[in-house]
């Protein structure tokens, strides 16, 4: 018995407009309820796991919004009757997999039976478009309980702090300047993100190490796995990752084209894929992998074997 995946949806502008990260969680929610075959009340718990809003936004909790907007059983539940608790989880690209492990703790223990994940990134500096090192992105997971396959079994997560200055954004507090602006007039918040050279190397440094020392915690060797789903930043990271860990490019999930350099989303966009082409259905072992600042490392073991 264990937590399955029920459906996984990504998506992007394309850039035929610019949309708020409200509305790509939001398409993307609705778009994964409808391929599950679920209705927004069906949902127990909704995480959003996005990092990067328009304007910066920061309260109240864009879960709640998302929650609000999908019309997941709004307003308090009824004594004995069914709501839907939403919160905002914060961990970059690992934050997926974070969601994913609470998530799965509920679903075992019965607490909830329908779990969804919602995460979505635009660039938060509306007067500097472009600045921001990822693609615009919205995406959804939706997990359920099936007493047939274990699920997620494992999880790993392990930081190397000895590079966390090679990935830093933060809110810079930027003053209004002219001639007619007072001394003392307010400002606005802008985002930062600083990558530095040698990120995306260190990146694959990491995700090996971590990788290997979690395959041996659990006993296992690179080659019983038989799909990796990893969270692409770009190619400068999954194909060097993938010959340092010597798997076969036919045993990876390559994110759509129109995906790549996700940030957030970019664990569910490889889901998607993985779940397009086939290849989720078909392997016994699945491993997702997100690394990001930090640098953090997530990992989670998906088993699709009886219990």
């Amino acid at each position: 018995m264990g937590t399955r995946i029920e459906a996984a949806s990504a998506l992007t502008s394309h850039g035929l407009r610019k949309l708020s990260a409200r509305h790509l969680a939001d398409a993307a929610v609705r778009t994964c309820l409808a391929h599950a075959g679920r209705e927004p009340g069906d949902v127990d718990m909704l995480i959003n796991a996005g990092i990067y809003r328009d304007d910066n936004m920061g309260e109240p909790a864009l879960a709640a919004l998302i929650q609000e907007d999908i019309g997941a059983n709004l307003g308090q539940p009824p004594i004995g009757g069914h709501g839907t608790f939403s919160f905002d989880l914060a961990n970059g690209t690992c934050g997926v997999i974070n969601a994913i492990q609470l998530e799965a703790g509920l679903l075992r223990s019965g607490v909830i039976r329908l779990g969804a994940i919602v995460t979505s990134d635009v660039d938060p500096n509306l007067k500097d478009p472009g600045s921001a090192p990822f693609r615009p992105a919205g995406g959804a997971l939706l997990l359920g309980w099936d007493d047939n396959i274990s699920g997620f079994t494992d999880f790993g997560m392990e930081t190397f702090s000895e590079y966390e200055d090679l990935f830093v954004s933060g809110l810079v507090w930027q003053r209004r300047r002219g001639l007619r602006v007072p001394p003392r007039a307010t400002g606005q918040s802008q985002m930062v993100i600083d990558s530095k050279p040698g990120y995306q190397a260190r990146l694959v440094d990491c995700a090996e190490h971590a990788t290997r020392r979690f395959l041996h915690r659990l006993g296992m060797g690179i080659g019983e796995i038989d799909l990796l789903v990893p969270a692409s930043s770009s190619p400068d990271f999954l194909d060097p990752l993938r010959l340092r860990l010597g798997i076969p490019g036919d045993r990876v999930a390559y994110t759509a084209e129109d995906l790549a350099g996700a940030y957030t989303t970019g664990p569910i966009a490889a889901l998607q894929a993985a779940i397009k082409s086939g290849r989720l259905g078909d392997a016994r072992n699945t491993l997702l992998l997100a690394a990001g600042a930090g640098i953090t490392v997530a990992l989670a073991l998906y088993r699709q074997t009886p219990p």
